[in-house]
């Protein structure tokens, strides 16, 4: 599929869950595949993928979804420092941590995500979000600026972190 896709010479490669459903080393050895074409061909990749930890090693910068509507965007580094929306939070306190202590249940957003047909008014997360307002579950909020970064979220400004890590607000 890849040399297919490389055959035009493109200056994008879209690569659509490249790695699910592989073992740990074929997936280790796609990324290392995709990070060399990346490299040899100065190229593109849009990387599309619900591996958090696949997106955290191979992106610059990152978009975070949400039943199909952009959450957050911005540089990786910044987003996984820094979460400023509360699903991206949310997603980020669900990765397991390679020095996390044995036998403590890892952390989940509560809740199911909607189906197709019943997507809420306003914020497509409120009903899951621990911060959501009424305004929340009534007007979608936008996509702005802050900080270098794309939020949609009403609340942005209570979700920004201060520097011991417990969210603070921030008016």
């Amino acid at each position: 599929m890849i040399a297919i896709a490389l055959a035009s010479e493109p200056e994008l490669l879209i690569a659509d869950e490249p790695t699910t459903a592989l073992d740990v080393t074929i997936e280790a050895q796609i990324l290392e595949l995709l990070r060399q074409i990346r490299q040899d061909r100065n190229m593109s990749i849009m990387l599309i993928t619900h591996d958090i930890g696949v997106a955290a090693e191979m992106s610059n910068r990152i978009i975070i979804m949400y039943a199909g509507k952009i959450m957050e965007i911005g540089n990786t580094v910044d987003i996984f420092n820094q979460p400023y929306h509360p699903y991206t939070k949310g997603l980020l306190e669900s990765v397991p941590k390679m020095d996390g202590e044995r036998g403590v249940p890892l952390q989940s957003i509560q809740g199911s995500i909607p189906s197709i047909n019943e997507i809420p008014a306003g914020c497509r997360f409120s009903p899951r979000c621990p911060y959501a307002t009424e305004k929340c579950f009534q007007e979608q909020p936008l996509l702005e600026f802050k900080n270098n970064r794309q939020v949609a979220c009403w609340h942005v400004d209570l979700l920004i972190k201060n520097k011991g890590g417990e969210f603070i607000e921030s008016y």
